[in-house]
């Protein structure tokens, strides 16, 4: 029983390897100079996820985007397109738009009224006449972000002369097209506000090794310590864990357990078929599916067998983590703090299939609460502390509620005088190759 680490090399990308590997110094998380560091150096020059195409159905509909410091407005175009610009009147410098998305015929400054086209145009300027120096409309339009869209996500990127998305993500889209996220629909949008810094919750997710003493329940229907990694270029990782199944370091049961009771149900299988023989049904199920998806409302034919039952998990530099399930997709993003490298803001959304949806009980996925049916309307944004988790006020699901439970004291450890910097088992790849 072991995970297993490969790096994936891509034509025409820089080496999956680095040359020189990071030191994982506790100041990494806790420095302002670091933190300083990283948006100069990072933020303001890579690839960014910006929100849901969803939220942009019409021209006029818009949503704003909130990095750190920065604000940027993200608009269906009259002509159909998507633009992105710096949220900032050209006046004086004051803050367009404050509302996180609707519609709007044109982007109008509150303050003195400096009205914008959908795609940042200068068009109209109250009292135009006292400007004796001119108005140069060209220059005074707003600053433009660069921004483009992959699988109902919208991406930006401050850099102007930034590399295309495609070439960024490399053979990734590819690996990910079967599972159609553009077709999914959004059932939950939820922010926490966590005391963590941004990296300590990426590294959370990019490891296995805290699973079963963290997250005890998953020894019932994944095998994490079997896990399989792969390190991409330009910091991308993924990891595949074995679904349907147990892990196999502890006695393997006589009785098909709850979770995978209840995720086979759906597909008509009886879990008494299965009694002594729980290691037979991930390969069961992987004929089960494409025998009843069909029937069911389910398209596999585009699916390997191992994305019919396994979890994979795409984490894609820097800072966005997708769950990936045949039926549902987990989209999760830590921002940082615009001040504080002690804080940071943790965003999730839930994706489904419109099959999926329908579903009655836990529908076909290993997600371990009931599902929610008959989702229409877009589901307002859910905003709120990590207290409220643990009151029991708000739930992400049980296993990301364990995670934001424990990363203040992963965070608050950072600052002792008892620890300098951390030291990585093999397993821990995909933190490294991170940080990397």
């Amino acid at each position: 029983m072991a995970q297993t680490t490969t790096y994936v090399e891509v034509p025409s990308a820089p080496a999956a390897k680095p040359a020189a590997a990071a030191r994982l110094e506790s100041s990494r998380y806790t420095s302002r100079a670091f933190m300083t560091r990283e948006w100069d150096q990072m933020w303001t020059c890579t690839w960014l996820l910006a929100g849901m195409e969803c939220d942009l159905q019409a021209p006029g509909d818009f949503f704003v985007f909130s990095i750190g410091r920065e604000s940027i407005i993200v608009t269906r175009t009259k002509e159909g397109g998507v633009s992105a610009v710096y949220n900032v009147c050209q006046h004086r410098g004051n803050r367009l738009l404050v509302k996180e998305r609707g519609c709007h015929k044109a982007i109008t400054c509150p303050y003195h009224g400096w009205s914008y086209d959908l795609e940042g145009r200068l068009r109209a300027t109250p009292d135009a006449d006292r400007f004796s120096q001119g108005i140069d409309r060209d220059a005074l339009s707003l600053k433009p972000v660069k921004v483009e869209l992959w699988a109902g996500l919208v991406w930006i990127n401050m850099n102007p002369n930034a590399e295309p998305l495609g070439h960024f993500l490399g053979p990734i889209p590819q690996r990910l097209a079967p599972y159609c996220f553009e077709r999914m629909t959004l059932v939950a949008d939820q922010t926490v506000s966590l005391d963590a810094n941004w990296k300590t919750v990426i590294d959370n997710f990019n490891e296995q090794y805290h699973v079963d003493f963290l997250h005890p329940q998953h020894a019932s229907f994944v095998d994490c310590c079997n896990a399989a990694n792969q390190l991409w270029p330009h910091g991308h990782r993924s990891v595949q864990v074995e679904g349907f199944v147990v892990n196999p370091r502890y006695p393997v049961p006589d009785e098909v357990p709850a979770p995978l009771r209840a995720a086979i149900a759906p597909l008509g299988m009886d879990p008494g078929e299965f009694a002594g023989r729980v290691p037979d049904l991930r390969k069961a199920v992987q004929r089960q599916k494409r025998e009843v998806g069909a029937s069911l409302g389910y398209d596999y034919s585009a699916f390997s067998d191992d994305q019919l039952t396994d979890v994979w998990q795409y984490d894609l530099f820097p800072n966005v983590i997708m769950t990936v399930q045949a039926e549902e997709l987990w989209v999760m993003r830590p921002r940082p703090h615009p001040s504080d490298p002690d804080k940071c803001f943790f965003d999730k959304w839930t994706l489904r299939t419109a099959s999926h949806m329908a579903a009655t009980g836990s529908g076909i996925g290993l997600s371990v609460e009931a599902h929610a049916s008959g989702v229409c309307a877009r589901p307002e944004r859910e905003v709120f502390t990590q207290e409220d988790v643990d009151a029991g006020k708000y739930s992400m699901n049980i296993t990301i509620d364990q995670d934001v439970h424990l990363l203040r004291y992963m965070q608050a450890g950072m600052h002792s005088r008892g620890f300098r910097q951390a030291f990585l088992n093999d397993d821990e790849s995909r933190v490294q190759h991170f940080h990397d």
